[in-house]
């Protein structure tokens, strides 16, 4: 199921923006991978580990496994992108089973953001560009997330907010 050496090197940290940590699973034979390296860098990516750990139809499924690179259209150079999960679900009443490569965002962060033209100050601008900066790359991003589990016969998932609350456990 690996793409090749990628180690988790980065290590999450208290100093971001973000909740970060290691998940402490319930269920370690449905993990793939070090059980003690299970990393969440959002509190959204700690309910999707919840949601992956105790949701019954999650048959197999692992943090951060493949390493992807894609072109960053902002900085214009080639980069690497890892992927936030893997998941392996059977489909309910069925023996049959679906390998996705998953990724797990706020859904605003999804949607171009609009410039408000009323909004003409030195701050609403540079925010303005910093949003559109971040689309543009997690739409490269997700492009080639899109295109390697297409070439490894899984599929490409967006998960967001929504999914999450729907589905809390």
């Amino acid at each position: 199921m690996s793409n090749g050496d990628y180690k988790k090197h980065h290590k999450p940290t208290k100093k971001s923006r973000y909740s970060q940590g290691y998940y402490k699973i319930i269920n370690p034979d449905k993990y793939h991978g070090d059980i003690t390296q299970i990393i969440y860098r959002s509190s959204y990516e700690y309910k999707f580990c919840r949601y992956c750990d105790l949701t019954e139809g999650v048959i197999k499924w692992a943090s951060e496994p493949f390493s992807v690179k894609y072109f960053d259209p902002v900085n214009k150079k080639a980069r690497n992108y890892h992927i936030d999960f893997y998941i392996r679900v059977k489909l309910e009443g069925s023996d049959k089973e679906i390998d996705y490569l998953v990724e797990v965002k706020p859904k605003s962060k999804l949607i171009r953001p609009i410039f408000k033209a009323k909004q003409k100050t030195v701050k609403n601008m540079t925010n303005y560009n910093n949003a559109l900066e971040e689309f543009l790359i997690i739409q490269a991003k997700k492009e080639a997330a899109e295109r390697y589990a297409m070439d490894i016969g899984y599929k490409f998932i967006l998960i967001t907010e929504e999914f999450l609350y729907k589905n809390e456990k």
